[in-house]
């Protein structure tokens, strides 16, 4: 295994604990929920299989079918833990979550983190 973490938001741990763990939200029912009016959803992405015992570094992105073009805002992380976090969707034209899924929008991420 060769994973390196150089620096962590909680401090570096023994390279030997240090895990990459990676996943999609499902296809067509992702659990997109409505923030706001003004074309706002939002979801919680469950991490929790990865076993982190420390805050992870997150990288996440929006894939999806169609209508994604200019939606901003999903590689925003919110409300990190070792277990979850949240990602905010703005698009004008996508003003709800059932929007979202008949597009197919999903949140594809990458975690690096440790487990002991």
């Amino acid at each position: 295994k060769d994973v390196l973490i150089v620096s962590s938001e909680e401090g570096l741990r023994e390279s030997s604990c240090a895990r990459v763990c990676a996943g999609t939200t499902k296809r067509g029912d992702t659990a997109w929920m409505n923030y706001s009016s003004r074309g706002v959803i939002y979801i919680y992405v469950d991490i929790s299989q990865c076993g982190f015992v420390t805050i992870p570094t997150v990288t996440a992105s929006l894939e999806g079918y169609d209508e994604h073009l200019d939606t901003t805002g999903v590689t925003n992380i919110y409300d990190l833990t070792t277990s979850n976090f949240a990602v905010h969707a703005l698009d004008e034209n996508i003003k709800t979550a059932s929007s979202a899924n008949s597009y197919k929008w999903t949140i594809d991420w990458v975690a690096a983190g440790f487990t002991c």
